[in-house]
């Protein structure tokens, strides 16, 4: 590169600084953008321990993930991620999944348990692969990392889609648990799979899983309602 006085140099050396920020950035949210986050709490492993996701209206942590993204292929993606910080975990620790109830898949208006023409799999480290099916989970159980000294772990397994259906547009549900020998398990969790529905379509069907807001009137009524405990509260008192 030909620089042509100072002024020219420090601002190369400026733009290579700010790109290599940009770089440096963009590496870490492709690392851990959307990833599931893993802790432990009194000898309990913990999903989203800071409480940074998407809450279910049964209370479970609720994650989404794209068959057809770029990275993962047509009818694949390692996205999800599992992810602890330094210090979360014991060391040594082999962390691992359960897969339960059946696979769910979305109707346009509500969840229900999907036909025997589609699959959601995941292969776990060991080449070891768990099949959401119709009616079962075969192999539920899978490992996902070993902690490392430092603590923590990083690891993508591979979720896909199959069956004769799979080609069809729709979104899928499973829910599974982490587990770890000699440590309580966590509490349930979902992974929502977009499989080519349009973007506002599949947010739809996410959002069937969370609580309802309620409606203006429903507020207007619970708002009279502690009102008028309120009163007879009072009233009670100055009898």
């Amino acid at each position: 590169m030909k620089y042509s006085g100072p002024g020219s140099l420090l601002r190369a050396l400026g733009m290579t600084a700010f790109l290599s920020t940009q770089l440096f950035v963009a590496a870490q949210a492709a690392d851990h953008a959307g990833d599931i986050e893993v802790g432990m709490a009194a000898g309990s492993l913990v999903v989203d321990p800071e409480g940074l996701a998407q809450i279910a209206a049964n209370g479970y942590r609720l994650f989404e993930a794209d068959f057809r993204d770029f990275s993962g292929g047509l009818f694949k993606t390692d996205d999800p991620g599992f992810v602890a910080e330094e210090g979360a975990l014991d060391v040594g620790l082999v962390v691992g999944y359960r897969g339960l109830g059946v696979l769910q898949s979305w109707n346009g208006s509500m969840w229900t348990s999907s036909g025997p023409s589609v699959f959601v799999s995941i292969e776990d480290v060991l080449g070891t692969i768990t099949s959401f099916g119709y009616g079962a989970v075969t192999d539920p159980a899978g490992a996902i990392a070993q902690v490392s000294g430092a603590g923590d772990i990083h690891s993508h397994l591979d979720f896909s889609i199959g069956g004769a259906d799979r080609a069809l547009a729709g979104a899928y549900l499973i829910t599974l648990q982490l587990e770890a020998n000699g440590v309580l398990a966590s509490s349930p969790f979902y992974i929502a799979f977009n499989n080519g529905l349009e973007e506002a379509a599949f947010e739809g069907a996410v959002g069937a899983l969370m609580a309802p807001v309620p409606e203006p009137a429903t507020w207007a009524m619970l708002i009279a309602g502690v009102g008028l405990v309120g009163a007879l509260g009072r009233r009670r008192q100055c009898v």
